[in-house]
């Protein structure tokens, strides 16, 4: 037993009261924003096996997109929040001045 969180954190959800799903009920993280980030490269992060002898190989970086936000919610209100969002890495809209 668990209570949907999706209704509380999504604007599109607004007018909806948070339910308690009944036991048993599989339950699903949503992913509600998202943000960019670099990673830095590391020098000698890998270590690999080869033959007897380990070697170390350089982990290169780069960016990526990491979870900013993410909800508890039942399979019904997550199948619904996934048609009225775009697929596709999620972050807030910047406001350009």
């Amino acid at each position: 037993m668990y209570r949907c969180e999706l209704s509380q954190s999504v604007p599109e959800f607004e007018g909806r009261k948070p339910h308690v799903v009944p036991a048993g009920t599989l339950a699903v993280k949503v992913t509600i924003r998202t943000r960019p980030t670099e990673y830095p490269s590391r020098p000698k992060a890998n270590n690999l096996r080869i033959g007897r002898r380990m070697k170390q190989f350089d982990d290169p970086g780069g960016t990526g997109y990491e979870i900013a936000q993410e909800v508890l919610a039942c399979r019904a209100c997550a199948a619904e929040f996934a048609a009225l969002r775009p697929s596709g890495p999620v972050s807030e809209p910047s406001v350009d001045a």
